[in-house]
């Protein structure tokens, strides 16, 4: 199963049920502090709770033999590491069970560590590389923002989204 999390999302002075009830995979970290503090992570940010939600859903699509309890998984780890800074700074390890006696086991970077591995991979790419790489991300940008004026356009023309 999972840690079922209906969060709570303030808004001001009040606090507001979300329209959603997000399901944490189940884990285990190295250390209880890690686990209490990716729990409570997710219990407190609900972009990262959408986030893992569309990670879980395009490995699903990507891999549809993969058993379910490790889709979660992989797509935890892989929040975790994107999103380093949001959650608990030392090094931990991620494991799950699978069932049938099979575990899947991660080891999560300290962010520290992972900051330096970032700079250090910054620091050795080539001017070229730097420029390809801001390229594809304004590109991305560009066709964004291309999609949406026409979908406005054609909502206010035609009527339709």
């Amino acid at each position: 199963m999972g840690i079922a999390y209906n969060s709570m999302f303030s808004s001001g002075t009040t606090a507001v049920e979300p329209d959603f009830i997000f399901e944490l995979p189940d884990f285990t970290a190295s250390c209880e502090d890690a686990r209490a503090g990716i729990a409570t992570v997710f219990s407190v940010r609900s972009d990262l709770c959408s986030k893992l939600e569309l990670k879980v859903r395009d490995l699903k699509r990507r891999n549809p033999r993969m058993p379910k309890r490790q889709v979660s998984h992989l797509a935890l780890v892989e929040l975790i590491t994107e999103e380093r800074d949001c959650f608990p700074p030392q090094e931990f390890v991620l494991q799950t069970d699978l069932g049938d006696g099979a575990i899947a086991i991660d080891t999560i970077a300290s962010a520290e560590k992972l900051r330096a591995k970032r700079l250090l991979a910054e620091m050795m790419e080539t001017p070229a590389e730097t420029a390809e790489r801001l390229a594809v991300r304004e590109a991305r940008t560009d066709a964004f923002t291309v999609r949406a004026h026409g979908q406005i356009v054609s909502a206010l023309l035609f009527g339709r989204e």
